[in-house]
């Protein structure tokens, strides 16, 4: 690598760094709402063979912004951002494993990966069915009446889950449970 490359490396990093900064904090503070003083969580990571069509998926299917990208020595990862939430996708160098119980080739996680705090659930399904996303479970309020919920796939094979608070929504953190 000369040094003209890593200088222009170093300057790509620090340019991600710096707008991930913006985005975990630029939310607090522009709203105090969602200054809370209680941790939420508001990043997850996912791994995937399938990198370009993966970053994609998630910029045209849920409206992710893609805050940069670079190439490591494993594989590639791009960080993307939507209502202040950060995923990082990784490019994987093998294909997941499957589980026993695996259909049609594609094993989806068994649990939520992602969880989306989304304003109207059954609207937001009904636009995922018309884009051909998989639903795995049509919008069902919780036992507890906290939150109506529904659980998509993205292109490979993680389940996200998309919640709408049916309570007091100024009690919810805007990037959490």
């Amino acid at each position: 690598m000369s040094a003209g490359q890593s200088i222009q490396s170093k300057g790509r990093q620090v340019f991600l760094a710096v707008q991930l900064i913006i985005a975990c904090f630029g939310l607090s503070a522009l709203s105090p709402a969602a200054a809370d003083t209680e941790p939420r969580p508001s990043s997850a990571s996912i791994r995937t063979p399938d990198f370009d069509e993966s970053v994609r998926w998630y910029q045209d299917k849920l409206g992710f912004r893609l805050l940069g990208s670079q190439s490591l020595v494993p594989g590639r990862k791009a960080v993307l951002e939507r209502s202040g939430f950060l995923l990082e996708v990784s490019e994987a160098d093998h294909i997941l494993p499957q589980e026993p119980d695996s259909t049609a080739s594609v094993q989806v996680t068994p649990v939520p990966v992602v969880s989306l705090l989304v304003p109207d659930v059954d609207r937001e399904v009904r636009r995922l069915d018309e884009a051909d996303v998989d639903i795995l479970q049509p919008p069902q309020d919780d036992l507890d009446g906290t939150y109506r919920t529904a659980q998509i796939r993205d292109n490979g094979r993680h389940r996200i889950e998309l919640r709408e608070p049916l309570d007091d929504p100024s009690r919810f953190h805007p990037m959490g449970r």
